[in-house]
């Protein structure tokens, strides 16, 4: 059990009750649908069909503590808890700070884990274990992000497992450092990793443009991309960052954590292609 107190902009342990849905003006339910409901305040979180099912954040942030609990990985982890919109979403991260591989010297990675939890029906229930770049804390995401739970509101959803998921996790993010000093060894272009960008990261699918790739996204991805080089050199390992540092660094947008989220699953989609495997020169 979580032993630590939350204030009420960051509470989320409120009850959320499961109303039938009315139409304006009459008091008969409409068939097959509820709203969900803060008890404490009132506030209509969202409407959903019934087979919806509710995993409360209380249970989930509760359920992520005791398991890091039991797998006794870290003496030294930090637990940052957000309740968002209104409660309508919830987001963990848990930095583990005695848990750090060095995939060269001076550049350090800590183990992570991430769990999303949703009312609104906008997150489904998620954990996520993946590393921590404290170069410039720039998050390190890889093709399978080490390992994942991902489960529907309208499953027989529960957060039974999650200790096994998460040192299950610690064992392949030792195993990751291997592989990120093989990257440092694998040379690139600029122009390699130009067309990497427009093809799989920031394409367009509208009819509206005639361009076929985010021209502002691809200045910013290219401006990193010369600035990690300088660190690192020309190799795989600084386009990897080029690309982490671009999916964790949202803050200019209206939902930061939407488009972070958004931004690591094209980078991972993008690490399982063929081109990813093929672009070292």
């Amino acid at each position: 059990m979580l032993d630590f107190t939350h204030n009420n902009e960051t509470d989320w342990s409120f009850k959320v009750n499961e109303v039938p849905l009315t139409a304006q003006g009459s008091d008969t339910p409409i068939d097959g649908w509820k709203v969900l409901v803060r008890e404490d305040n009132g506030i209509p979180l969202h409407v959903h069909r019934n087979s919806y099912k509710i995993l409360s954040h209380d249970d989930v942030v509760n359920a992520t503590y005791d398991s890091i609990k039991q797998t006794n990985i870290s003496q030294d982890f930090g637990f940052d808890v957000k309740s968002l919109d209104d409660g309508r979403k919830l987001q963990i991260e848990v930095l583990f700070n005695d848990l750090v591989t060095e995939p060269a010297i001076g550049d350090h990675c800590k183990y992570r884990i991430r769990v999303w939890n949703s009312y609104d029906g906008s997150y489904a229930y998620q954990t996520v274990a993946d590393a921590l770049r404290l170069w410039c804390l720039n998050g390190c995401t890889t093709p399978d992000s080490i390992s994942k739970v991902w489960m529907r509101h309208t499953s027989q959803i529960n957060v039974d497992g999650a200790a096994d998921k998460i040192a299950n996790g610690l064992e392949i993010f030792h195993g990751q450092k291997e592989l990120w000093k093989g990257w440092m060894k694998q040379k690139i272009t600029a122009k390699k990793a130009e067309n990497f960008f427009k093809k799989h990261l920031i394409n367009n699918h509208t009819k509206t443009t005639e361009e076929k790739f985010n021209s502002k996204q691809l200045e910013k991805l290219m401006g990193q991309l010369k600035s990690e080089t300088k660190g690192l050199g020309s190799n795989k390992w600084a386009l990897y960052n080029c690309m982490t540092h671009w999916a964790t660094h949202t803050t200019e947008h209206k939902s930061p954590l939407n488009v972070t989220r958004d931004r690591e699953q094209r980078i991972a989609k993008a690490m399982n292609t063929r081109a990813w495997e093929e672009i070292a020169v």
